[in-house]
């Protein structure tokens, strides 16, 4: 009921189909930018309820403390990623609610992160990733809306899938925007196998919220928002959210991988198991030139699903 008022409230009182020129003398022009502007409304419209269903399903489930999540951090891990649709996650979370407990950080359940990427000058973590080698490496400096900490992180994927995660934290004031300090770059010569890393200008922001299995090592994040930018180039992922399940071995038993199954076929192939790295997806999105190689199938996945889900 809601959604239809404030679609009524969008296209107006008058009678208007969305694969007709408006009536009167308008130019074909102008119809084309009215139609494309009312159905630009119309997403927008639909966004805004998808993000209040999602809220609501987020006060349903109850909160755990960022000291208690801290105390059972998963530095040692087996991921799994999946691409879902926005709409899923309120249903998702909804089926979910007695078996996980949601961060909670002064009051708030979903939080804002900014990732800001270390790359060599001869980009080798991404071309480890896209020639799909076993051991590889990911470094960054992750900002966290909720308090504004941010720390110094490198990501090594191990030979038998495991991810393994070293960070330490920066100064107060440092951000994402401050150059790395000797001590930093101390820590990545230790842990970040690639030569002379260095900041680089790509940043993903994303908004996320984490769950957190009442009875196992298990850990679910969502994120939602997701957008990359390199300078003045920007590319999102629109309607498209990542979901990674963090566990400390595998358990296809999750509560929440159940409850994904009813999902699966409805956007093929949404849903299903996928082997992403948000920056390596990020550069090439915002890079069309590089070439994908293991990432071609995933990039024209996100591409097609992105452009479908708008």
């Amino acid at each position: 009921m809601a959604i239809a008022l404030a679609l009524r409230g969008v296209l107006g009182t008058q009678n208007f189909q969305l694969n007709q020129t408006p009536s009167g003398t308008a130019s074909s022009e102008e119809g084309i930018s009215e139609v494309t502007s009312k159905k630009a409304c119309i997403r927008a419209v639909f966004c805004i309820f998808s993000a209040l269903d999602l809220q609501t399903a987020l006060t349903s489930l109850a909160p755990i403390s960022l000291t208690e999540i801290e105390e059972a951090e998963l530095m040692n891990r087996l991921d799994q990623k999946y691409l879902i649709h926005r709409e899923w996650v309120p249903q998702l979370v909804g089926a979910i609610k007695d078996e996980y407990h949601i961060l909670e950080v002064d009051g708030a359940r979903q939080t804002e992160y900014r990732n800001r990427f270390i790359e060599t000058t001869s980009k080798s973590s991404l071309h480890e990733h896209t020639r799909g080698r076993n051991i590889r490496f990911k470094a960054r400096i992750r900002q966290y809306g909720s308090n504004l900490r941010s720390f110094l992180e490198v990501k090594e994927k191990t030979v038998h899938g495991r991810t393994v995660k070293a960070r330490i934290e920066r100064h107060a004031t440092a951000g994402i925007e401050h150059p790395l300090t000797p001590e930093e770059s101390k820590f990545l010569s230790s842990h970040y196998k690639y030569g002379d890393p260095e900041l680089s200008e790509v940043t993903c922001h994303f908004n996320r919220f984490t769950l957190v299995s009442n009875d196992q090592a298990e850990r679910i994040t969502i994120d939602t928002d997701i957008v990359f930018r390199s300078g003045d180039k920007e590319e999102s992922l629109g309607e498209l959210c990542i979901m990674e399940i963090k566990q400390e071995r595998i358990n296809r038993n999750s509560p929440l991988l159940q409850a994904l199954e009813r999902f699966k076929f409805e956007y093929t192939p949404l849903g299903r198991r996928t082997r992403m790295s948000k920056y390596v997806v990020g550069m090439l999105l915002l890079n069309p030139n590089l070439t994908p190689r293991t990432y071609r199938s995933v990039m024209k996945r996100v591409r097609r699903m992105r452009e479908n889900l708008h």
